[in-house]
């Protein structure tokens, strides 16, 4: 990501930790000397609804809110979420860093013995859509990564590591950044679930 305006939509579902990827981004942009704005949390919060998060950063930011198709980057950590979203906020050029697992949403149609209907709610069939309609996707198996690192609850931060990868953020900045931001007795298992991430790529 280049150094004009920056707008990543961070999604999910609740209790997946949406809400502290938010606030490590929003701060190691802002510890970079970035104006930025950030909006609330859209949807059902509570564990296992829908939720968003949208930041924007640069020189001067107006309004908190991403257009539509205008963001730079999405990070998800489900993968029916990454399809959900980036329908309405990806474009050609947006970068997507994706956990390659997810939860199989209510809204789903399906038949009289419960198995799915569409092909686009099987997760191999979104990832081979999302492969061949955004030239810049980075699919983890986030889960796998943190259950190897003895902590499941570190797969949000093994995504943003992954992003951060693609953002102009000095490493040491995000290292500050979620020094300050998780429970001290976690730092040392946070930033390894970081780095993990952010060298996948």
């Amino acid at each position: 990501m280049g150094d004009s305006t920056q707008n990543i939509l961070i999604c999910g579902i609740g209790g997946q930790g949406v809400v502290l990827a938010g606030k490590i981004i929003s701060h190691a942009a802002f510890e970079s000397g970035m104006d930025i704005k950030t909006s609330e949390v859209h949807g059902m919060s509570q564990r296992g609804g829908s939720v968003s998060t949208h930041i924007r950063f640069g020189k001067k930011i107006f309004s908190p809110l991403i257009p539509k198709n205008g963001a730079t980057a999405i990070l998800s950590f489900d993968i029916y979420e990454t399809l959900r979203y980036s329908d309405k906020f990806a474009n050609i050029n947006t970068i997507i860093v994706s956990s390659n697992d997810g939860k199989t949403p209510a809204w789903t149609s399906k038949t009289k013995n419960g198995t799915i209907k569409n092909n686009f709610t099987d997760i191999y069939s979104i990832a081979s859509v999302l492969k061949d309609n955004f030239k810049s996707l980075t699919l983890l198996d986030d889960k796998l990564i943190a259950e190897n690192l003895g902590n499941i609850k570190v797969s949000n931060i093994i995504l943003i590591g992954a992003l951060s990868v693609f953002t102009h953020i000095k490493e040491e900045i995000w290292l500050k950044t979620i020094e300050t931001n998780v429970p001290e007795k976690t730092i040392d298992l946070n930033i390894n679930a970081f780095m993990k991430g952010r060298d996948s790529l």
